[in-house]
């Protein structure tokens, strides 16, 4: 099978290409705004792997959540693609996308959400596969769901700029923060395979982000309070 696959939850935009097994991939700079950047990349992956998207049969992409201009350029993104070629879209977790890539089995996957709060997901490989330990959701780092017995993994921006709340709302339960890492295409386009596999698709009209948040900034009052 191939996928296309497009993550930009972040300020890291990337694009991937799944070809019958073979992975390849194109980072994008993370300081220019990805609706400038995200089709050109795309573009570029397709022609240098010499590959004709006619052939593709999904597009996967980072759901969220996220950056809000980031989640809706990969949705319309992949949804402008797949409308066109008569093909399906798989949505990924950015969260899940941030689990896979830390290499561990038992993650808890953030990215800094701004405002003094977090998105933040837990899980947990079993029998080969993913499971959900705590639903992506947008929290405060003191106020966080309860995680099984045993140690995990944070990974993610969110864990980095509130290492020291995370570790006193867990006790024991976190091993050391794995730093630098944010959501990569690579992965999005793993699980992608996966889900499309299992059927998991939806048609590109009924793809929407998963933005866990409706506010964009805080008020002047919240900002002196």
């Amino acid at each position: 099978m191939n996928l296309l696959a497009l993550e930009s939850a972040t300020e890291r935009c990337s694009v991937a290409l799944w070809r019958d097994g073979a992975l390849t991939s194109l980072q994008g700079p993370g300081h220019q705004a990805h609706s400038e950047t995200l089709l050109p990349m795309v573009q570029k992956l397709l022609s240098s792997s010499e590959f004709d998207m006619e052939n593709l049969d999904t597009i996967a992409f980072g759901v969220g959540p996220g950056a809000f201009t980031g989640l809706r350029m990969a949705c319309g993104v992949a949804q402008g693609l797949a409308l066109g070629l008569g093909i399906p879209v798989v949505p990924v977790s950015t969260l899940l996308a941030l689990a896979e890539k830390s290499g561990h089995e038992r993650v808890v996957a953030t990215l800094d959400a701004r405002m003094n709060q977090i998105y933040l997901a837990a899980y947990e490989i079993v029998a080969g596969r993913w499971v959900t330990r705590a639903a992506p959701c947008l929290c405060d780092p003191d106020s966080v769901p309860a995680l099984p017995e045993g140690l995990w993994l944070p990974v993610g921006s969110g864990a980095e700029a509130c290492e020291v709340a995370l570790a006193k709302a867990w006790p024991g339960q976190l091993l050391p923060v794995l730093r630098g890492q944010f959501p990569d295409a690579i992965h999005v386009a793993t699980l992608g395979v996966q889900a499309f596999q299992l059927h998991q698709t939806v048609p590109p009209e009924q793809a929407v982000p998963l933005y866990l948040r409706d506010k964009v900034a805080l008020t002047r009052a919240e900002r002196t309070s």
